[in-house]
């Protein structure tokens, strides 16, 4: 799963969104793989009972969040979103967050194998935070993933 291909793919970057509490966070993230059919929406509401019972375990850094759930829980395909948030929200164990990159993957191989690799290559650095909070255009997040690759 090519973290590009599935943005372009999918047409799931979606910027300057908002968001009033965690909750509405995860279903802007999730909602263009909804409306790709890469999940179901039970897959939404699946995310949002296991931050509850074990808190926002996907959260990777400071303003970065990566939502996601197990296979079984209603993916029909690999794919990632990528969305910002105008106003950084508060998660359960307090910590703010503003990018959050949606990931449904069909197995662990996947998970693990190539999902984390490509969002810790682009994440490597700080200064790719910024240039992510002032994208303004799907084209601008394209340009910086490709400079990253």
């Amino acid at each position: 799963m090519n973290l590009l291909d599935s943005l372009k793919e999918n047409n799931s970057v979606v910027l300057q969104q908002e968001a009033n509490n965690w909750e509405e966070a995860i279903k802007v993230c999730m909602k263009p793989l909804l409306e790709s059919n890469s999940i179901e929406g039970k897959y939404i509401e699946n995310i949002i009972k296991r931050t509850k019972e074990l808190g926002p375990f996907y959260i990777l850094a400071p303003g970065l969040a990566m939502p996601h759930e197990r296979p079984e829980m209603g993916v029909n395909k690999n794919s990632f979103s990528l969305v910002t948030l105008k106003k950084p929200v508060s998660f359960p164990d307090g910590q703010e967050v503003d990018i959050l990159i949606g990931l449904a993957a069909e197995n662990d191989e996947v998970h693990a194998g190539e999902a984390i690799p490509q969002i810790v290559m682009l994440f490597d650095d700080e200064d790719v935070f910024e240039k992510i909070r002032e994208a303004k255009t799907s084209q601008d997040i394209y340009n910086l993933i490709e400079e990253k690759a």
